[in-house]
């Protein structure tokens, strides 16, 4: 598996580590190794490393050149790229690529140009290339026959885990937590990269309609600042509520559990994802969410959300007031989500993608 990509902070980042550690843990019967950035911890036991620079040039040195012509030499049947992007020549190794979403394909407005159609040139030529391709859910599947021109026999649909470190935290600790971070006793909780297609300024504008209401929870929204982060930061000046949204930064991964807890609703109303793995976590952690009914949203969360057109900023402000002043409905969706989320682990996932690997192999019909 090439895993350069496990030191980023993305999505992508997490999928890389968690598919890793899963991997790292089954017994397979398969020799399976890492290309590992030399910097990164890698604590679990079972796989061999190949230790390479993390640096964006190497990365795609690896990705084209040196990962392909490694595997030959060293009798690796299967190279895995599990970041979007594979070999566009993989030469005499089959190749299998994840693709987590066709987003710079769909809206190419939501990416600097120069990346967008790179991502979209790369994509298409490295998922064509490769023996098989992944897709986090039907949706992206679906995508990858428009805009890759892939037939559906060769897309393996294998969804993602929820981390066995999200549950529920106890009221003290999500108590200090919020002492300690700053945080209001009760807010609504978005948790993403702050980039265009988190439909960030129209949740903003949703709950400044209820801002002035007494008791109504405030706004939190963590995370990274992604690209086009402008207007998201002006909208939030602009607000009436403005001295009431919060942007606590980027949220450490042994920091999420408890600010999950500690969050009145976790609120994501997300235009466009491949898989969507947050509402999951929030799940897992008792926390109601409401979030997008749109792209593979529905399919994630099934009936435990409270699904809203994400464009329909009336509708968004309806529903955060509708499930912050009903506690009956939170209890509601809280039951339903921890049920949801335990239905997704990284052991299944682990365990559909080697069998993903066997099929590209040949071992497998």
């Amino acid at each position: 598996m090439d895993a350069l990509q496990a030191g980023n902070r993305s999505g992508t980042g997490r999928y890389t580590v968690e598919l890793a550690r899963a991997l790292a843990r089954m017994d397979s019967g398969h020799s399976l190794r890492l290309a590992w950035p030399e910097t990164l911890p890698f604590s679990e036991e079972g796989l061999s490393l190949l230790r390479l620079p993390d640096t964006a040039l190497r990365r795609t040195l690896a990705d084209q050149w040196m990962l392909p012509r490694y595997c030959c030499r060293e009798g690796f049947e299967i190279i895995h790229y599990p970041a979007n992007i594979g070999a566009l020549r993989p030469g005499g190794v089959k190749s299998i690529v994840t693709v987590h979403d066709c987003s710079f394909c769909r809206h190419p407005e939501w990416f600097r140009a120069g990346r967008s159609l790179y991502y979209r040139f790369a994509m298409r030529q490295s998922a064509r290339a490769a023996t098989r391709v992944i897709a986090d859910s039907n949706a992206t599947a679906r995508d990858l026959m428009v805009y890759a021109g892939l037939g559906e026999e060769k897309i393996d649909v294998i969804p993602l885990g929820v981390d066995s470190c999200f549950g529920p935290a106890s009221a003290e600790a999500c108590a200090a937590f919020r002492t300690r971070m700053g945080l209001p006793e009760r807010f609504f909780l978005y948790v993403g990269t702050i980039e265009p297609r988190k439909n960030l300024e129209r949740l903003i504008a949703a709950w400044s309609r209820h801002s002035g209401q007494p008791g109504f929870p405030d706004l939190v929204i963590a995370g990274r600042d992604g690209w086009k982060t402008g207007p998201v930061y002006e909208a939030a000046a602009a607000s009436a509520g403005a001295s009431r949204i919060h942007f606590p930064g980027f949220a450490a991964q042994e920091d999420l559990p408890t600010l999950l807890s500690a969050a009145e609703v976790f609120v994501w109303p997300s235009l466009f994802e491949g898989f969507g793995l947050p509402p999951l976590e929030a799940m897992a952690c008792g926390t109601p969410v409401i979030t997008s009914n749109s792209s593979s949203i529905p399919e994630v969360t099934g009936e435990a959300a409270v699904l809203v057109d994400p464009y329909d900023v009336g509708a968004l402000s309806d529903s955060l007031d509708k499930v912050a002043s009903d506690s009956a409905l939170r209890a509601e969706l809280r039951a339903k989500g921890l049920v949801r989320a335990a239905g997704f682990t990284w052991a299944r996932t682990a365990e559909l993608t080697l069998a993903s690997y066997e099929r590209a192999g040949g071992g497998v019909s």
